[in-house]
């Protein structure tokens, strides 16, 4: 849940990307962290151990504005893609405040999508987080590989009912990077205002 600090008047978010392994993640991370401007973001940092790596970083969007007098400042995290590392998914996802989930297009990934979907909706509960509490924006990447498979069927895969909010992506090229991120980020700006 989003924190607040009140000597610099900043309510601090966290938005996780989620998603199977090699499916995009930190390309989106690295897409918006070079995009943003040097004073408006802290430091990438990369925790790396023998077998898996986190990134994160923070910065204070301009555009967003604020909530109830407060400016926003947002900390963006990946997990580990393999599910081995689910200790340190759960761990990414405590205070969780919106998720980008990140689909891999590719024919043989529709059934890794679908197992990461499902071990999000397992991490959240173990948290005692309902998903439908938490802004949640599906991102289906790599949609320019030559055998990407039809978003509506990647879709049907992961959000049968169609309740998340849909962006096609090409991350290595920065398509539909940063409409991803401001939709999660409004709509966790909408959940705050909601209960602040």
């Amino acid at each position: 849940m989003s924190t607040i600090n009140f000597a610099a008047r900043e309510i601090n978010c966290k938005i996780v990307y989620y998603g199977p392994g090699m499916s995009g993640k930190t390309t989106n991370l690295k897409h918006v962290f070079s995009r943003v401007p040097g004073h408006l973001r802290g430091d990438m940092v990369s925790l790396a151990t023998e077998d898996e790596r986190t990134l994160f970083f923070d910065f204070l969007p301009l555009d967003l504005g604020t909530v109830q007098g407060f400016k926003t400042r947002f900390h963006l995290y990946t997990v580990p893609g393999q599910v081995f590392y689910n200790a340190s998914r759960k761990l990414i996802l405590r205070g969780v405040d919106g998720i980008v989930f990140v689909a891999d297009s590719a024919p043989d990934r529709l059934r890794a999508n679908a197992e990461s979907m499902r071990n999000l909706r397992e991490n959240l509960a173990e948290h005692g987080i309902d998903v439908k509490e938490v802004p949640i924006v599906l991102q289906i990447n790599k949609r320019d590989l030559p055998n990407a498979l039809p978003a509506d069927m990647i879709r049907s895969v992961i959000d049968p009912r169609k309740e998340l909010l849909m962006f096609e992506a090409m991350s290595d090229k920065g398509t539909g990077v940063f409409e991803t991120l401001k939709t999660v980020s409004r709509l966790v700006l909408e959940r705050l205002s909601k209960t602040k």
